[in-house]
């Protein structure tokens, strides 16, 4: 499914999102908001 794409400059806040981890639950950034984040986003060939 196509989604807009927006570009975020270096030192800005991330928008929020939820995705779906590997384990079926869901993650949303800002649930998460005062730990510490690293996220790494990996492009899969299905």
């Amino acid at each position: 499914m196509p989604v807009e794409s927006e570009t975020v400059p270096v030192g800005a806040e991330a928008p929020d999102f939820t995705l779906t981890a590997i384990d079926d639950s869901e993650v949303t950034l800002s649930k998460l908001r005062g730990k510490p984040v690293v996220l790494v986003f990996l492009r899969g060939f299905m």
